[in-house]
């Protein structure tokens, strides 16, 4: 605003300000939600880990999971991370894969026949 030459300032109100506390909820819950789902393991990773458990070498199981990583999609993988959890008697690595071999998709029974083989000479 200018009056006879004068640069005069504006006047404004002060700001106000309301603190609200759902902003504050919202940005925790965020955080916690980013947190749960890092700490939730991917198929591929339950599945090197079972594999381990059962008396693999780090390597063979990290090659078998990447191998399956390969060849089956998300809900495959899922299934015999699944399955690999639940499965108590094997007593084995060769077990377990012997019981995976029977699993009722034949994709998944394929493909870990083949990450079987081309893991075995890694």
């Amino acid at each position: 605003m200018r009056i006879d030459g004068e640069t005069i300032g504006a006047y404004y109100p002060p700001r106000i300000t309301v603190e609200c506390p759902m902003r504050k909820f919202a940005g925790l819950f965020g955080a916690l939600l980013m947190l749960a789902s890092c700490a939730t393991l991917s198929p591929r990773n339950r599945i090197e880990d079972r594999f381990f458990e059962l008396g693999l070498s780090r390597e063979r199981a990290e090659c078998l999971a990447d191998e399956l990583d390969e060849r089956l999609d998300r809900n495959e993988l899922n299934d015999v991370a699944d399955f690999l959890t639940d499965l108590n008697d094997a007593g084995s690595a060769g077990g377990a894969l012997d019981a995976l071999l029977s699993i009722d998709n034949p994709r998944i029974a394929a493909s870990i026949a083949r990450a079987s083989v081309a893991c075995a000479f890694n």
